[in-house]
């Protein structure tokens, strides 16, 4: 969903018009067209690979509810999202009551003949970049993960999590200082032998 082609967001309108007429064969086809970018969103949005299929499955059940109301006024993935942040959010607010480890497991399709070194170092950074973003605050972390790694603009990201664009853009801000601090300081924990996440 994060590079949705013009033509792609037509073809989910269509489908989204198609559910809310009763057609479950249409959910089952915008599951498979969605399915792949919505499991890597939730990932980066929660950052423990456990909890992500049962977030998935949360996700799309309160879409199935959610759709029914949709009505077109914004693109399909920015409804979408909003769904998703929901869904991360009260899962986020529930794992800061009860923390625990998280799992290291990145859900991405490692091609055949790939350097296992670079996929060892990929690995790594992504667990970088998942322990710095575990070190923001829930509203921050999905402001941050939708701009930088779904590419939505302020105002789609606004529109995603209920909120305005000047407030996306100073969470945005603060979100981005707190990360590059975080990712310093695990840079440089990771230079001097200090880093167990890679592990």
């Amino acid at each position: 969903m994060s590079g949705v082609p013009a033509q792609d967001e037509v073809r989910l309108q269509a489908l989204v018009r198609r559910i809310q007429e009763g057609d479950l064969t249409a959910f089952e086809q915008l599951y498979a067209l969605t399915q792949a970018d919505a499991s890597r969103t939730l990932w980066h949005l929660v950052g423990n690979r456990v909890d992500v299929e049962d977030l998935l499955q949360e996700a799309y059940l309160r879409l199935l509810t959610a759709v029914k109301s949709y009505r077109g006024e914004s693109r399909f993935r920015t409804f979408f999202y909003r769904v998703c942040s929901n869904v991360a959010l009260s899962h986020l607010r529930w794992k800061r009551r009860r923390p625990e480890d998280s799992v290291w497991d990145l859900p991405e399709a490692v091609a055949e003949g790939d350097d296992p070194e670079r996929v060892a170092s990929r690995r790594q950074a992504a667990r970088l970049v998942e322990l710095a973003l575990e070190r923001l605050k829930p509203k921050k972390r999905i402001v941050f993960v939708y701009y930088e790694l779904c590419g939505m603009s302020p105002d789609e990201i606004a529109d995603a999590v209920g909120s305005s664009p000047n407030t996306v853009r100073s969470r945005l801000h603060h979100a981005r200082l707190e990360f590059n601090e975080a990712m310093q300081r695990l840079l440089g924990a990771n230079r001097s032998g200090g880093f167990h996440g890679a592990t």
